[in-house]
C-alpha cells in the first residue's frame, strides 16, 4: 500500500496574504501490518490497508471412559461412537464384537431391536471367516448390545426369565417332536412284522438318550 504526502512553499506579500511559489509530492509506501488494535484501527484513516489476523482453532478433546483421558479419536469412536480411546480397547472382552445372530438369540432382540428403535446400533460388515463364498457378517459392539436388550426387557433378571421360558419352550418342542418320530417308527415296524414273530426289540436312539423296549406278539390259535 501507498500514500502520498505533498508539501507547498511560498512568500508573504505586503497585504498579509500567501502566494504559493511551488509545490511537490513524495509518495510513500506503507506495509501492510496486522491488527494489532482494534481502537486504533478503527480510528484510523488507512483501516482499509489492514487485514485481520486467522481465527484460533479450538478442538474439541473427547474423555475417553475407561482411562479418563483426553483423545482425539478412536476405531470405537469412529465405527460405534464409543468413547474409549484405543490404548484401552480391549478386542477380547469388554469391547468384543458379536454378530446379529448372536445379538438375537444371546440377548433376545429383535430386527427392529437392532435396526429400528433409536438410537439405531452401529455395526462393522466383514466377510464371513468360515466361508467367503456365505454372506458377509454385521457386527455389533457387545456393550451396546447388552445396554439395548436391558432397554427392551427392562432389567437382567428379565431377561435371565425370558430366556428361561424360551429355553423351556423349546425342550417341550424337542420332546414332542421325538415322541411323535417313535410312535411313528414303531407303529410302522409292528405293522410290517410276520405273525411267526413272537417278539423283538426295538431300539430307538436319540442325541442324549437311548429306548430299549421289547414287544410280544401272541399267536391267534
Amino acid at each position: 500500500a501507498s500514500i502520498s504526502v505533498s508539501s507547498r512553499t511560498g512568500q508573504a506579500l505586503p497585504d498579509g496574504r500567501a502566494k504559493i511559489t511551488g509545490c511537490s509530492a513524495l509518495s510513500v509506501k506503507l506495509p501492510v501490518i496486522p491488527i494489532l488494535d482494534a481502537c486504533f484501527y478503527h480510528c484510523s484513516p488507512f483501516k482499509k490497508y489492514f487485514f485481520s489476523l486467522a481465527p484460533v482453532l479450538e478442538f474439541d478433546y473427547l474423555i475417553c471412559g475407561d482411562c479418563g483421558k483426553e483423545f482425539m479419536d478412536s476405531y470405537l469412536m469412529q465405527h460405534f461412537d464409543w468413547a474409549t480411546c484405543d490404548n484401552c480397547r480391549d478386542v477380547e472382552d469388554k469391547h468384543k464384537l458379536i454378530t446379529r445372530t448372536e445379538a438375537k438369540e444371546e440377548y433376545l432382540l429383535k430386527d427392529c431391536d437392532l435396526d429400528k428403535r433409536e438410537p439405531v446400533l452401529r455395526f462393522i460388515v466383514k466377510k464371513n471367516p468360515h466361508n467367503s463364498r456365505w454372506g458377509e457378517m454385521k457386527l455389533y459392539l457387545k456393550l451396546q448390545v447388552i445396554k439395548r436388550s436391558l432397554e427392551v426387557w427392562g432389567s437382567e433378571e428379565a431377561l435371565q426369565e425370558a430366556k428361561e421360558l424360551r429355553r423351556d419352550s423349546r425342550e417341550k418342542m424337542k420332546q414332542k417332536k421325538f415322541d411323535k418320530k417313535v410312535s411313528k417308527k414303531a407303529n410302522g415296524i409292528l405293522a410290517s412284522i410276520s405273525n411267526s414273530v413272537t417278539s423283538l426289540a426295538l431300539v430307538i436312539s436319540h442325541p442324549e438318550i437311548c429306548i430299549l423296549f421289547t414287544v410280544t406278539i401272541q399267536e391267534e390259535h
